[in-house]
């Protein structure tokens, strides 16, 4: 979900951007498109969030699934091309600090427009008929969670990254698995490093990953994506073009994907962790399948547009604010309005309007703090005085040793010019 991609990652930099907008649609659907109020040509579509299917491009949980691996993708590329493995440390130590600040924008924000009276959720849930917007849209006020408030939201920012629930915003429930994800794939790049032993690397891969999905399927996900930078996203010119569409075809299918294991088969707490691994695994296997297809036509791998890069650069602020921002807005027009075509439409429009205006002033803020981390964080030089000291040994070494060189090619020459005088001399007779 973070941003930084280089210049030859804008083609990541475009697909995080629009995976951001899709979550917010989403959700958006969730909220005042529920099952069973939508239109009939939107569901016969495929983009209502019904078992089994729904279309990749608004798919929330195939998107969040791109996210993790994109980001695995950028972190880990680098360590595994030759980067000294030591830069993994100063990456792990700067991920926490990377994601708190944006974090905890996204805990107060609900929170102030829920002091300010503007989060109806629960009143405009009963217009809408969403049981997402009642349980998941606003804020959790109700027994067990605790009194709202602003320490309440800032301890929340914290806590999340440990419990991965958020009271304050629903879509902040990933930066646990954000962090936990990221950490193990740096782990993971900089135990297989640079060096080509495919084998003995997918084995050390495949146990970190086993490892990792103790704790979610994305971090799991996450590890297995260092393994796919360094041997298949190596060369992604190599690909083709008929097998890269290819690719991008099965991550969609894939992609498409919602919850397909009937509830029926489910029948105690056991399977129901596993069935969400698999519908995770899935997910992860179609954006990795996505991104190979990607980096692999030469006209996407080589895209830098212009909406690309601003939508890359705002990914991370639109993906933490969204969820309070269309709460606060729909619910309002929902109330006002009632809940016809007409207002929802308005309200979707309206309400990523002012995502976009506020997601260009957190990217501003999170622009400030990334540049003082890398800055913190840089390879620190060596002081001038050791550096002056270590160029004066230096320098004395290479004339020791040119002198060295020297006085050893004038002996060889006296002794060469001693046998050549001692040939030429005539033997007496």
């Amino acid at each position: 979900m973070t941003r930084g991609a280089p210049a030859k990652y804008r083609d990541v930099d475009m697909l995080r951007g629009y995976a951001a907008l899709a979550v917010a649609l989403y959700h958006f659907l969730l909220a005042y498109v529920p099952p069973g109020r939508a239109p009939v040509a939107m569901d016969q579509a495929g983009l209502i969030a019904e078992r089994p299917f729904l279309l990749a491009i608004v798919n929330g949980h195939f998107m969040v699934a791109i996210f993790f691996v994109l980001s695995s993708f950028v972190l880990t590329k680098g360590l595994v091309s030759g980067t000294p493995r030591s830069r993994a440390l100063a990456a792990m130590a700067k991920r926490l600090p990377r994601l708190l600040p944006l974090t905890l924008i996204g805990t107060l924000l609900p929170f102030l427009l829920f002091a300010a009276g503007l989060l109806p959720t629960q009143e405009a849930a009963q217009v809408s008929g969403s049981e997402w917007l009642d349980r998941s849209g606003g804020i959790k006020y109700w027994a067990p969670w605790p009194e709202p408030g602003l320490t309440g939201a800032a301890k929340d920012a914290l806590h999340l990254f440990a419990s991965g629930v958020s009271q304050y915003n629903s879509a902040l429930w990933t930066m646990k698995y954000e962090l936990f994800g990221s950490l193990l794939a740096l782990l993971g790049a900089m135990i297989i490093g640079a060096r080509r032993r495919p084998v003995l690397d997918a084995v050390l891969i495949t146990i970190l990953a086993i490892a990792a999905l103790e704790i979610h399927a994305l971090c799991a996900i996450c590890v297995t994506t260092v393994y796919v930078a360094k041997y298949l996203l190596d060369r992604p010119a190599d690909i083709g073009a008929a097998p890269a569409a290819a690719l991008i075809a099965a991550g969609l299918l894939l992609g498409s994907t919602f919850k397909s294991i009937p509830p029926s088969m489910i029948t105690d707490d056991w399977m129901w962790t596993q069935v969400q691994r698999l519908d995770w695994i899935v997910h992860g296997i179609g954006a990795t399948a996505l991104l190979l297809g990607m980096r692999g036509l030469a006209r996407l791998r080589e895209a830098d547009w212009w909406i690309g890069r601003q939508l890359g650069r705002l990914s991370f602020a639109i993906y933490v604010i969204h969820v309070p921002l269309q709460s606060a807005i729909g619910s309002q027009m929902m109330l006002a309005l009632g809940h016809r075509p007409v207002p929802v439409i308005a309200a979707f429009f309206l309400s990523m309007t002012v995502i976009f205006m506020v997601a260009a002033g957190v990217a501003r803020i999170d622009e400030l703090w990334v540049a003082r981390l890398n800055r913190l964080f840089a390879p620190r030089p060596r002081p001038a005085g050791q550096a002056a000291a270590a160029s004066s040994t230096d320098a004395a070494s290479l004339s020791a040793a040119g002198a060295d060189a020297a006085s050893t090619t004038a002996l060889r020459r006296a002794g060469k010019a001693k046998r050549d005088t001692a040939t030429s001399t005539p033997r007496p007779r």
